[in-house]
């Protein structure tokens, strides 16, 4: 079957009326969104994407609900949505190394319109080398990381937000 375009769509919750298309993909191969789009809190109008489609790599991008896209990441490298609070967008990557797995976060702004937002530069929370697996606790201020390596067997830290070990 050809699956060639994707089409995000906006309808009316009260009718169910379409309002707008807001972001379309096309790929003359293969179209298949795998990933949720993410609200940014404390901002409605303004949503987390993923996708391969732009560079080959499975990025993030800001989008607003009128169709302006804006890149959050920029690694050669996939990465993967893990959480955002009212400050920040946490996030996965292999951009170190192909086997280590570390958290990164993205100041982004939340005052303003969208194309003025500041993002700033992405920061390292799990330096230690190895293969982070992370979870976020539901207030998002601590984050469980559980990792290894080749000379590091299982290590299981709880960590605040900010990446300070707060317990091994």
């Amino acid at each position: 079957r050809e699956q060639h375009n994707m089409h995000l769509n906006m309808y009316r919750a009260d009718n169910g009326k379409f309002v707008r298309t807001i972001l379309e993909e096309h790929d003359e191969k293969w179209q298949e969104p795998l990933d949720p789009c993410y609200v940014l809190p404390g901002r409605e109008d303004i949503f987390i994407y993923r996708t391969n489609q732009r560079d080959g790599y499975r990025n993030l991008y800001l989008v607003d609900t009128l169709g302006a896209v804006r890149r959050l990441t920029c690694v050669d490298a996939d990465v993967e949505f893990v959480s955002a609070d009212a400050d920040y967008v946490y996030y996965t990557s292999v951009e170190l190394s192909p086997v280590e797995n570390h958290l990164y976060r993205i100041k982004v702004g939340r005052k303003g319109k969208f194309s003025k937002l500041k993002i700033s530069e992405t920061t390292l929370l799990t330096p230690e080398r190895g293969w982070h697996n992370v979870n976020f606790s539901p207030d998002g201020r601590y984050f469980v990381d559980s990792y290894s390596s080749f000379s590091v067997p299982r290590v299981v830290n709880l960590c605040r937000k900010d990446g300070k070990i707060v317990r091994n």
